[in-house]
């Protein structure tokens, strides 16, 4: 549906601009000389609490995914009319402190209180630069390539739950635990260490989890993949909370998780402990368009079609509920 209602419309291109608007590519690239600018834009629709955190982070994670060094972000907030200003104030220093612990400036934005909205709408674009001869793409990935993530899945859904939803769990969570959690949320430094290593394809894991973004991979590059659950790291609270929740680990919000492609998994994986972030090989690249999943329990899974976060999933049931 995107790439028929609004890709498809695209028709003008420029010779400056590297890499433009598709599927599976987290920004646009524009040749500034011996630089690359990196541009791209999220919003934060699905969190309640540290709303401005998780934006921030969002977005420097997708420079980070093209081997991005983040320069400046440009926030528009689009607020509901019964938000009161403490609660504006919070929005921002929560964008502004996320910003600063990056060395990223706020360089300017938009804001509105209007009826359009029900609650906070946080956009965030993000400007990052890189080498001319060092930006990665989605598009690279080869059959044989290993498939790499940092850190584990479900962090970013283990944040926004825990912290807005924590009063449907049976057990309790402490802040100090999801302290710990958010503090994991950004990406830059494995996307700049792996980019300096040289890989072939990266992806932030946000929408769509694990299997979303490894599907947007093998999209852009046209190639196939297998992905291994046994060798997955999921947290023990982000299990805990799926258990509860029924929800699919490898389908959820990831944010602070970054996906790497490289034909020297186990080589990068040894690269990236040496800062600190642990990674872990848990698939490769494959001929064909398919993408397989091998279960713990052997079952073999084929994801053919979009792969829908396990998030809006718990929101549609959370609306039944109430309804």
């Amino acid at each position: 549906m995107l790439q028929r209602m609004v890709l498809s419309t695209i028709q003008f291109f420029r010779d400056d601009v590297l890499v433009h608007a598709g599927l599976g590519e987290d920004c646009a690239v524009i040749d500034f000389g011996d630089e690359v600018c990196l541009v791209t834009s999220d919003p934060i629709t699905g969190a309640v609490a540290g709303i401005g955190e998780l934006a921030v982070h969002v977005a420097c994670n997708d420079l980070a995914a093209n081997g991005g060094t983040p320069v400046g972000v440009q926030v528009v907030l689009l607020l509901p009319e019964q938000i009161q200003e403490d609660q504006i104030h919070q929005i921002m220093e929560d964008i502004q402190a996320t910003a600063a612990s990056l060395q990223v400036e706020v360089i300017g934005g938009h804001t509105e209180i209007t009826s359009k909205v029900a609650d906070p709408v946080v956009s965030i674009t993000a400007i990052g630069r890189a080498p001319k001869t060092r930006f990665v793409t989605s598009k690279g990935a080869k059959p044989g390539d290993d498939l790499v993530i940092t850190k584990g899945v479900g962090i970013e859904a283990t944040v926004i739950l825990a912290r807005d939803f924590g009063h449907f769990l049976p057990f309790s969570v402490t802040d100090k635990e999801i302290e710990a959690f958010s503090q994991q949320l950004s990406v830059v430094p494995e996307g700049l260490c792996a980019a300096e290593h040289g890989v072939h394809a990266m992806h932030d894991i946000t929408e769509g989890g694990l299997l979303g973004a490894v599907r947007e991979i093998c999209q852009a590059a046209k190639v196939g993949a297998i992905v291994n659950e046994a060798d997955v790291p999921v947290a023990e609270l982000t299990q805990a909370i799926c258990a509860e929740f029924e929800l699919d680990p490898l389908k959820l919000l990831s944010s602070g998780s970054m996906l790497i492609v490289t034909p020297q998994g186990h080589e990068l994986v040894d690269k990236l402990g040496e800062i600190q972030v642990p990674a872990f090989v848990v698939g490769t690249i494959t001929e064909g368009d398919h993408l397989m999943v091998n279960r713990r329990t052997g079952q073999k899974e084929a994801v053919t079609a979009h792969v829908e976060d396990e998030l809006w999933k718990f929101f549609a049931r959370l609306d039944r509920m109430v309804e």
